[in-house]
């Protein structure tokens, strides 16, 4: 049942009839109940809501990155920009044998720079150690922006997250893992955004390494 605010003339929220009110950024629209449709998907179709359904689940693992670092927004959300990016960057192979490309996945995208020679190795137990190199140090490569490292383990479908893990001038961090990823190939990335978290860099895929 939908609700009046401002009277008669005023907009509503809810469903009223074959229309729903509501309300995004202070601006009352209405739009028509979607009709049920009975004519069978396409393959396209089907395969851009497969398209979804993967990188949602991604994204979702890394949303609190997203929603922080994935600047530059063009559309409503950080997570939907993201998923429009990765839509159209990030899936490999055709429907029903769609992919995510690892190396193209991106949830963390803006104007910082990345890191100069980066590398990782596991030769610790339980964890995954990451170096970079720097250079000059310049309003969007500072001495204090804060890195984030960020491990996936395909065969545990989870990601692993070390937000402010270093600062850029300390040129390494360590990534401690959970048991369970001990012996599996891991993905790897690293990210930066600045000590007033108002600017950050595109995550840079750092390649595979397994867990020691």
């Amino acid at each position: 049942m939908g609700r009046i605010k401002k009277g008669i003339l005023g907009g509503f929220s809810g469903k009223v009839g074959t229309v729903v009110g509501a309300n995004w950024k202070g601006i009352d629209y209405m739009r028509a109940l979607p009709t049920p449709s009975t004519k069978p998907s396409s393959d396209k179709q089907l395969a851009q809501r497969n398209k979804m359904a993967l990188l949602r689940g991604f994204l979702l693992g890394v949303s609190d990155i997203v929603e922080t670092c994935f600047q530059n927004i063009s559309k409503y959300t950080s997570m939907n920009d993201a998923l429009s990016y990765n839509m159209l960057n990030t899936i490999d192979g055709f429907y029903p044998d769609q992919r995510v490309n690892f190396k193209q996945l991106i949830f963390s995208k803006g104007e910082l720079l990345g890191a100069w020679s980066p590398k990782i190795v596991s030769t610790k137990s339980n964890s995954v150690d990451f170096s970079w190199k720097n250079g000059n140090f310049t309003p969007l490569c500072a001495a204090d922006d804060q890195v984030t490292l960020v491990v996936y383990d395909p065969v545990e479908k989870e990601f692993c997250i070390l937000e402010k893990a270093a600062l850029r001038e300390d040129k390494a961090a360590r990534l401690l893992l959970p048991e369970n990823f001990i012996g599996h190939t891991l993905h790897c990335y690293i990210s930066f955004y600045s000590e007033n978290r108002k600017l950050a860099s595109t995550n840079e895929y750092l390649g595979e390494v397994k867990a020691v």
